[in-house]
């Protein structure tokens, strides 16, 4: 009868006040929990869940004596050598070690849902029972370090890192969550995106982010610490915060390179802020470049954690867009977009304004090319901004959108020239990739001949390392010819 009643014939509900509202917060949090599962892993449970059980005033570990020794769940199986030696691979072999630090030297700015000191712990270690490493996520580490490396021999190691990775997790990985096993997925689902298996890369990253949900990880640790014995240290309730908030910021950055919707949404998390954690004794030889021991002792200058905590405001801002401005089912009338353009150009402003000085940086000063928020935030305002400048009126929006996008180009152009000399972009990070084929879009526009021809020259020594910059260069190309051709109708 219910779903009968239209739904502005619905009785109007009593508005709670704040109390109530907060009784009703606690008595959901409350109604989470983590089960063991048959396989005896821990998997979250929410409110509604099927295996929903009240505890009546009593413990979960003592309704459920198995999770004693739940901790277990969370180590992985890492008896996988002889797949890894079938694809000619011995994992403790030069070209592990070698593909490990072009991997952490170039890479691991991006991918800081996977804790360094914790992984390397375990990789040195005896692997017995591991919490933070297996087999796959090595092979996965390996891949991406492999395909930046400055030998050529060492990259055509990265194919077959990536089917080692590939052949182990599809065995192993999905039958049985834990977190090596969510960040496997996901350095898979870059290594597919930035190769142009774009579909495959969407799916191995909704897979990570699913398994992360499943794990709980959405939900601060220290709610989890009397149930799972895994949760031991202060260290690795850390290391579980940093592993959400560097999912939650590659769900953005994978939406706006795809166009797609974001999966993990901030408020549907609570998980705390990140802190910063001291390097080991050892961990000079891992950092990643511009993090060398430089004798820079500030916070931006020592941890990567800074960055993180700045991506994060930054990934909130690209969520509003995904969410507010792009859903399709969204019908907005053309003052209700302005305004909600105006609004998110205005928080991007804000969020630059703001950022710390060893965060910034302008076309004029780009000594600290470790400012990844920044160079994402640039080609966020291109993908905020772009369509208002294809769209063919006049007026003063569009005037604003092209200053965005002219500024954001002209910062990305110095950018690439500063780190194709500093560095060389064979090594250069995925999402420069993207903010390349940004800045050629509006140049293409806005701007001359001639910085479209080095975007474009830049976007080609970038397909070396992406095969997804190669498809991208052949793509603009096609187009360009397209748009040049004059109209056959217009020639009768």
């Amino acid at each position: 009868m219910l779903l009968s009643v239209p739904a502005d014939q619905l009785p109007n509900l009593p508005t709670d006040d704040h109390g109530q509202r907060e009784a009703l917060k606690i008595h959901e949090r409350s109604s989470t929990n983590l089960e063991l599962d048959l396989d005896g892993s821990l998997i979250f449970h929410g409110a509604t869940s099927i295996y929903r059980v009240e505890s009546h005033g009593y413990s979960q570990s003592r309704r459920n004596p198995l999770l004693s020794w739940a901790g277990q769940a969370g180590s992985v199986v890492t008896n996988f050598e002889h797949v890894m030696e079938h694809f000619g691979i011995s994992s403790e072999g030069d070209v592990v070690i070698r593909a490990l630090t072009d991997f952490f030297r170039w890479q691991y700015p991006y991918f800081m849902f996977v804790y360094r000191e914790a992984f390397l712990r375990d990789h040195f270690g005896d692997r017995k029972n591991c919490k933070y490493w297996s087999a796959a996520l090595l092979m996965a580490l390996c891949a991406l370090g492999a395909m930046v490396a400055s030998d050529d021999q060492q990259r055509r190691l990265s194919e077959q890192f990536f089917l080692a990775a590939e052949s182990i997790i599809m065995v192993s990985g999905l039958a049985k969550p834990s977190i090596p096993t969510v960040q496997t997925f996901l350095c898979l689902a870059f290594y597919e995106i930035g190769r142009g298996n774009l579909s495959k890369g969407w799916s191995f990253s909704g897979i990570a982010f699913r398994m992360a949900q499943d794990l709980g990880l959405q939900r601060d640790p220290d709610n989890w610490v009397p149930h799972d014995a895994s949760l031991g240290t202060h260290e690795d309730s850390e290391i579980r915060r940093r592993i959400y908030w560097g999912c939650y910021n590659s769900d953005k950055l994978i939406s706006l390179i795809l166009g797609r919707p974001v999966h993990l949404v901030y408020d549907a998390a609570e998980v705390d802020a990140l802190k910063i954690l001291p390097d080991g004794p050892t961990m000079e030889h891992w950092r990643p470049v511009g993090f060398e021991a430089n004798g820079d002792d500030t916070m931006g200058g020592i941890s990567n954690i800074p960055f993180v905590q700045e991506q994060i405001r930054l990934s909130r801002i690209v969520e509003s867009m995904m969410t507010i401005l792009f859903p399709l089912r969204i019908n907005q009338d053309a003052i209700s977009r302005t305004s909600n353009l105006d609004k998110l150009n205005l928080e991007l402003l804000r969020w630059q304004e703001s950022l710390p000085s060893f965060a910034k940086w302008t076309r004029w000063d780009m000594a600290n090319l470790n400012a990844v928020p920044g160079l994402i935030a640039v080609h966020a305002r291109i993908a905020l901004n772009y369509d208002n400048i294809v769209a063919g009126h006049q007026d003063t929006e569009r005037s604003s959108s092209c200053q965005y996008c002219t500024t954001s180009a002209q910062n990305i152009i110095t950018l690439i020239r500063t780190y194709r000399v500093r560095y060389d972009l064979r090594h250069s990070p995925l999402v420069l990739v993207y903010a390349c084929v940004q800045a050629i879009r509006v140049v293409s526009i806005l701007g001359t001949p001639e910085e479209e021809e080095y975007l474009t020259q830049a976007l080609g020594e970038c397909s070396g390392t992406w095969a997804l910059a190669s498809q991208m260069q052949l793509r603009l190309a096609f187009i360009s010819s397209r748009s040049s051709k004059p109209d056959a109708s217009s020639q009768v």
